[in-house]
């Protein structure tokens, strides 16, 4: 072969591997986001951009901010609507959302970061913004409450629940049921007060409902993200766990039940071992019968707790009976009360229902030191009043 072909030859191949390599340096890059800002007085400082994950924070990327106080940071767009946040060390995050390739604008001072912050660019993220400020006000607002040194001290705690209840349901009216598509409303649902979640699916059947509605909607949207395989897993176990129990009206005979009397109840604890209502003969008892699966029962219990502190000391107990169906759900819902907790497996068939005409959950009594029945729920007008009456 002649040079003259040789290098004819080289020129093709050379020919091809430039349009090769020009064609890969002309591939479309991912498509990706963009959070920049400026963070006053905070020249120098180290700025972090992280994920927060399904099971965690993930630090992304850092950054030097610049003398200016200005910062950016670009990453690839994620698969479904996800949650970022910037912080310096020693200051809460700024919170924001990503569903696209916007550019979101994240500005603050560092003499007050989470105070001072200002969020542009991206509708969800000032709504996440506003839940953040809802949230603060509410937590003020209760622990003001707490450190009330009223004497009505189960009064307070009823108007803390009530707070709360109105709290929920304004977030779920503005800013879950009318847009359940959207990541404020998922963020909304992770939403606490003081570090205990406010929305409670396995334990509220009407907040196994928004879970519900928002799994629903990310469904429809992102089929295959891992957040929605992740709520999704969430709502069908909550709408499970708060199924309306079934309940039967029990007929009673006359004659068959003593209003003075006791009879006495054996039933087991969360250990397994039985407890009998007889052994706190000597003590003023509060027998309740109860279940825990009612959503109001949370509220009730915590008026309790404060009759058992306020009292238990002076010889007061409680002997308060579940006929909650889910034995497991019961365990772990006594498992952090302080009086005994026992469960009556037998439900609406049980025959201490029938002792005690026992008609509708929750329903009480009160028993003297002499192990006989003072007074019924339907009967007490003020239970302080009465427990100390008792207890001298």
């Amino acid at each position: 072969m002649n040079t003259l072909k040789l290098k004819h030859i080289f020129c093709i191949i050379a020919a091809g591997s430039m349009l090769i390599f020009s064609a890969c340096n002309n591939k479309p890059a991912r498509p990706s986001f963009t959070v920049n800002g400026k963070i006053e007085n905070a020249a120098g400082k180290t700025i972090y951009l992280s994920n927060m994950g399904i099971k965690g924070n993930i630090i992304l990327d850092s950054a030097i901010i610049d003398k200016d106080g200005s910062y950016t940071f670009s990453r690839p767009r994620p698969a479904s609507y996800e949650f970022y946040f910037v912080a310096i060390k020693g200051e809460k995050p700024l919170v924001f959302a990503i569903d696209s390739t916007e550019t979101v604008t994240i500005n603050s001072n560092a003499e007050s970061f989470y105070d001072s912050y200002t969020v542009e660019g991206n509708t969800e993220s000032q709504k996440i913004k506003e839940l953040h400020e809802l949230q603060i006000a509410l937590e003020k607002q209760v622990n003001g409450m707490l450190k009330s040194t009223s004497p009505a001290v189960v009064k307070t705690r009823n108007d803390i629940y009530s707070l709360i209840g109105e709290f929920k349901e304004n977030i779920s009216r503005q800013y879950i049921i009318p847009t359940p598509d959207k990541a404020s409303a998922y963020y909304a649902l992770s939403l606490t007060l003081n570090g205990e979640p406010l929305f409670q699916p396995r334990n509220n059947r009407t907040d196994s409902k928004l879970f519900a509605a928002v799994a629903t909607s990310m469904r429809l949207r992102f089929p295959n993200a891992k957040r929605t395989q992740h709520l999704c897993k969430i709502a069908e176990e909550a709408m499970t766990a708060t199924r309306p129990v079934k309940t039967r009206n029990i007929e009673v005979e006359e004659g068959d039940v003593t209003t003075t009397g006791l009879f006495d109840i054996k039933l087991p604890g969360i250990n397994g071992d039985s407890i009998s209502l007889s052994s706190l003969a000597g003590k003023v008892v509060l027998l309740d019968f109860t279940m825990y699966e009612d959503a109001k029962i949370s509220a009730r219990n915590i008026a309790l707790r404060e009759l058992y502190s306020k009292y238990n000391s002076k010889g007061f107990e409680i002997y308060q009976i579940s006929y909650d169906a889910r034995e497991h759900f019961w365990q772990q819902s006594a498992s952090n009360l302080p009086w005994t907790c026992v469960r009556d497996g037998e439900g609406a068939y049980s025959s201490y229902i029938k002792l005690y005409n026992v008609q509708t959950l929750p329903t009480f009594y009160l028993i003297n030191k002499d192990n006989e029945i003072a007074l019924r729920d339907a009967q007490i007008e003020n239970i302080e009043k009465e427990i100390e009456k008792l207890l001298k």
